[in-house]
Formats: structure tokens, C-alpha cells, sequence
């Protein structure tokens, strides 16, 4: 009755699950689960001339800007091609003149 042998339930894992492409099995509760994962640009491999970003809710392979003519530079900025992309670098502030406006 008290000192005879029971079955009781193994505690679950992740181990047992097999979660389909874009889930991974986390423990919620006492019980494991596929939950969406988040979406990032981890796991992507984008073919030259493009970059990986989050595009609503999935990471996409978008084309890179090639050239400073698609870029739009703030004030004070200058466009430059580093590396594979243009980037706005800040200008450099000119040298200070000094004029001499009379005589003594």
C-alpha cells in the first residue's frame, strides 16, 4: 500500500521534440513546445551584392546600395563608397583663415 512500487511521470525535455522549420521547442510550463522563433538574420546566407535585414516579420536578402547616387546624405555629410557599400562620412571642417582688414 504505502511501500509498494508506483509508476510516476518522467519530466519532459526538449529532447523528445521535433519542431518544424522557423520554431524551437521551449519548456512552457511543465511541457515542451514549439513556439515561433524570432525573426533574425542568424541564420542567413545572402549572395553577393546583398544584405540581410528584417523585413516585417522574416529576414529577407535585400540588394545593397552600390553607388552614392541612391544615398541622401544629411547636411555636413559627405557620401563614400567603404568597401562594398556607400556610407555618409562626416565632412571635415575647413581651415580657419585669418584676413587682415586694416593697417595700423
Amino acid at each position: 500500500v504505502g511501500t509498494s512500487p508506483r509508476c510516476v511521470p518522467m519530466g519532459s525535455s526538449c529532447k523528445e521534440m521535433d519542431c518544424p522549420p522557423g520554431t524551437s521547442c521551449q519548456v512552457v510550463g511543465t511541457s515542451p513546445r514549439c513556439v515561433p522563433k524570432e525573426p533574425s538574420c542568424k541564420e542567413m546566407d545572402c549572395p553577393p551584392g546583398t544584405s540581410c535585414q528584417v523585413v516585417g516579420t522574416s529576414p529577407r536578402c535585400v540588394p545593397m546600395r552600390s553607388s552614392c547616387k541612391e544615398m541622401d546624405c544629411p547636411p555636413g555629410w559627405r557620401c563614400q563608397v567603404v568597401g562594398p557599400s556607400p556610407r555618409c562620412l562626416a565632412l571635415p571642417h575647413p581651415p580657419l583663415i585669418c584676413h587682415v582688414l586694416g593697417r595700423w
